[in-house]
């Protein structure tokens, strides 16, 4: 089968997908709103400005209660609000219930313990290999409020003290910063920045739903499908800044600068060895304009523009088109868009996400796009992609998956480059102690490299979990 036929398999697949879970979640939105009990609750917290930020730690993301312009200055800013992990769902929230606490800052921590059985298929003239690997994931993070928005700091190591195959200890660093604020009733600003450096086994292992959070839902994203040859170590930075200007109470532009940095440095087995400092740099501007339709539907308009720097074949890309987002309610949102591209390759762009959290304690994300990404790439630059995860509560139990693929488009120097992985799970919390669970987890990726090789490797995960809830500080 072709790679073109498989994508469009793939796409008919994930809009038959996206079609059958935004017919559930409006069907159960639907007998949500029908419903008396707990009605008042529910529009009473979806009043609430909130933003959730992505977790390097767990499958639930930070939830934060933003800065309402309604308030006035003169008043204090509404309390953090955390995600607590280690108590059942409520019905209306995704799984876990919101926590309110006085405090303005949080101390995040936690600590991973994991068993893993690694397999590698056949590479570049390497013949295949198993071996057991111990590996300890400690989390360190501080949430707090400003007088206008919010900061999270994270930071996620994962560590295998050992690694039999190449002889030395393997380190893959997650690090990542989010804030938010105001500087007037119409103007408001955002920051991010997410960094990843270290060895590829300790990528591969580490928290694959700390990409974006769309409704509560944390989704993984393509990037896992891109494997790199696991001798090597790499280096990714993405980094955002944006401005919100509102113009009036159905009107907004935004406007967005963004760097996205990636390098790999490794020695293939059997080949010539890559020219050091191999690298790709992503300069981006952004713009869109906004406008709400009604309380559920918003137009957008929107076009961005960027330079890769590169060590091989540097170019120019723009694109621009217009998109549509549905948010019946807080815990399930539709988004659309499409335009032409050109430049670096690129054609045309479009995007399809649908994020939901419903009331039978299910979540389910899917999504497919066409967009240039050099994160954890250094063969393609525009790509197709391919998401797709979702979970179930059933008591103490989680179960739950993730996958993706991404096909790229050739740069004319090697041929297109493509992957994917899948991901599923299952997570017990112990009653011994509310803040302990064990989890159970299979990771299958496969995709092209810089090396021209296609690694295949497999991890089964036994990983004991201890997440306390947020520890309030003083000021």
């Amino acid at each position: 089968m072709s790679c073109a036929s498989t994508i469009r398999g793939l796409a008919a697949s994930a809009v038959g997908l996206f079609l059958l879970v935004a017919m559930s979640a409006a069907g159960q939105a639907q007998q949500a709103s029908d419903s008396g009990q707990g009605s008042a609750q529910t529009a009473a917290s979806d009043q609430a400005p909130r933003t959730y930020i992505p977790s390097l730690f767990g499958q639930q993301p930070i939830a934060v209660d933003m800065w309402q312009p309604a308030v006035s200055s003169n008043e204090p800013a509404p309390a953090v609000g955390v995600v607590d992990t280690s108590q059942d769902s409520g019905a209306v929230e995704p799984w876990a219930p919101y926590v309110r606490n006085p405090a303005q800052h949080y101390l995040l921590y936690g600590l991973n313990l994991s068993g893993t059985y690694q397999r590698d298929g056949a590479s570049d003239g390497v013949p295949g290999y198993s071996l057991g690997l111990p590996q300890v994931a400690p989390y360190l993070g501080f949430l707090g409020h400003t007088r206008t928005g919010f900061y999270a700091l994270q930071y996620a190591p994962s560590i295998v003290p050992y690694d039999s195959q190449t002889g030395r200890s393997v380190t893959f660093h997650n690090f990542s910063f989010d804030a938010a604020g105001a500087f007037t009733r119409r103007l408001s600003w955002s920051f991010d920045t997410h960094t990843g450096y270290g060895g590829e086994v300790g990528r591969l292992t580490s928290n694959l739903s700390s990409q974006t959070v769309v409704s509560g839902v944390s989704e993984s994203g393509a990037n896992y499908a891109a494997v790199q040859p696991l001798t090597g170590n790499s280096l990714n930075a993405s980094t955002s800044f944006g401005l919100t200007y509102q113009l009036s109470s159905r009107q907004s532009v935004q406007a967005s600068v963004s760097d996205t940095y990636y390098s790999f440095s490794y020695q293939p087995v059997g080949s010539t060895p890559a020219p050091p400092g191999v690298h790709d740099d992503a300069l981006g501007l952004g713009l869109s304009y906004n406008r709400t339709l009604s309380q559920t539907m918003t137009l957008h308009a929107y076009g961005n523009g960027a330079h890769v720097f590169a060590s091989v074949l540097p170019c120019d890309t723009y694109s621009g088109g217009l998109g549509l987002t549905y948010q019946p309610t807080r815990t399930l949102t539709a988004d659309l868009g499409a335009g032409p591209s050109t430049g670096c390759g690129a054609q045309a762009n479009y995007h399809a996400n649908l994020a939901a959290a419903l009331r039978s304690h299910i979540k389910a994300y899917v999504g497919a796009s066409r967009v240039l990404n050099t994160a954890y790439r250094l063969d393609s630059r525009w790509e197709d992609n391919v998401v797709a995860g979702a979970g179930k509560q059933f008591g103490h139990a989680d179960l739950g998956f993730d996958a993706g693929y991404f096909h790229g488009q050739s740069l004319g120097l090697v041929g297109p480059s493509d992957g994917y992985f899948v991901s599923p799970r299952v997570n017990y919390s112990l009653r011994l102690s509310r803040i302990s669970a064990i989890g159970f987890s299979y990771r299958r990726f496969h995709g092209s490299s810089v090396g021209g090789g296609a690694p295949d490797v497999s991890f089964a995960m036994v990983t004991l979990s201890f997440s306390p809830a947020p520890l309030p500080l003083e000021k």
